[in-house]
């Protein structure tokens, strides 16, 4: 009997350890915002993005429509939040014309800013992150009650306004900050067609929001979106171009493939780098459709290799790149339900 009540005893000591170790790995994300972060619900784009590079974030989000950083430093359910004192990120997002306006960037902003920041630390949360957020489409003056911005230009001259805005307070504060608008820009400069705005020219559509997420991933990880299979809905050639815009104004190079599923045994390149060509190689568990494309480092589709039937079992399939030029490039294989993207260099 002694010795059922000592075995139990360690058995529940187990699971709780590894319990903790679980838990442990989870990235904790408490987002206080408004609409700008409610819309196509960046939190749980951000959750999907990082489960697909194998990473578990758990959020949660206070977002009112058209809330300040001064409503929630007074709104219960923003201050019950912060006062759990478990998160690892809480990001704080201004309304969007606020920053803008000299007289409430002062006067709201940074106060509540600052007023916020010290109560995350105090409560036991470890780090604060601004949301730098972007601006309208075609700029113009922003307005507030007796207060306005100037007129700005276009959405560049207003991103200037914004970035300048959030940069100043992170740096006062030693916070994080997630350029989320500048990324925007990036996109915008790659592609001037990009949609990223909706219809009022002021909320993100899902590009939008998943360039967010994009940017907030590599803030949080420290290590580019490029390659991850979640797109969201989005064409795989879309993820990619926002995945790049979000890596190139972060400046991050170093890259990790998705991990390999199932349905891609032993995926391998070979030669990696190349020069003119290389072999494709995988295992494929049951027979079926496989399509193979290849995408250059703003997401753009360059050739689709194979698309056709394939039996069960190993498989080679060769990629002539002779006519492309050199650099970095990803090639995606689907199978069924099933995505592999992996970097490849052509060196020539």
């Amino acid at each position: 009997m002694r010795k059922s009540i000592l075995l139990l005893v360690a058995l529940f000591l187990l699971v709780g350890a590894n319990a903790v170790n679980a838990q442990d790995d989870t990235l904790r994300v408490l987002f206080l915002g408004n609409s700008y972060t409610g819309s196509n619900n960046l939190p749980r784009l951000l959750i999907d993005l990082s489960q697909s590079g194998g990473r578990t974030v758990h959020t949660e989000a206070v977002t009112p429509g058209g809330y300040w950083l001064e409503d929630h430093s007074s709104f219960t359910p923003s201050l019950t939040q912060i006062s759990l004192g478990t998160w690892d990120y809480v990001v704080l997002q201004e309304q969007s014309q606020v920053p803008t306006i000299d007289y409430y960037r002062y006067n709201s902003m940074y106060p509540s800013a600052e007023y916020l920041d010290t109560l995350i630390k105090s409560c036991g949360n470890d780090r604060t992150t601004f949301f730098m957020t972007w601006g309208r489409k075609y700029g113009g003056q922003q307005s507030i009650g007796a207060y306005s911005s100037p007129v700005f230009s276009d959405f560049f001259h207003m991103q200037d306004s914004l970035s300048s805005a959030y940069t100043q307070i992170a740096d006062e504060l030693s916070a994080e900050l997630s350029p989320v608008g500048n990324a925007w820009a990036t996109a915008l400069t790659l592609d001037p067609e990009v949609d990223l705005w909706q219809p009022d020219n002021s909320h993100p559509t899902l590009k939008g929001s998943y360039l967010a997420a994009c940017v907030f991933y590599i803030t949080f990880f420290d290590i580019s979106p490029v390659g991850l299979s979640y797109t969201a809905g989005l064409s795989i050639e879309d993820a990619l171009f926002l995945q790049n815009a979000a890596a190139r104004t972060m400046n991050v190079n170093h890259y990790k493939p998705t991990p390999q599923i199932d349905s891609f045994l032993q995926c391998q390149t070979y030669p990696n780098p190349f020069n003119s060509s290389t072999v494709i190689k995988f295992t494929t568990p049951t027979a079926g459709i496989l399509n193979i494309t290849v995408y250059n480092t703003q997401g753009r589709l360059i050739c689709t290799p194979f698309d056709g039937w394939r039996d069960s079992g190993a498989h080679e399939i060769a990629f002539d790149a002779e006519k492309l030029t050199s650099g970095i490039y990803f090639y995606r294989l689907r199978f069924g339900e099933s995505h592999f993207t992996s970097k490849i260099t052509l060196i020539k």
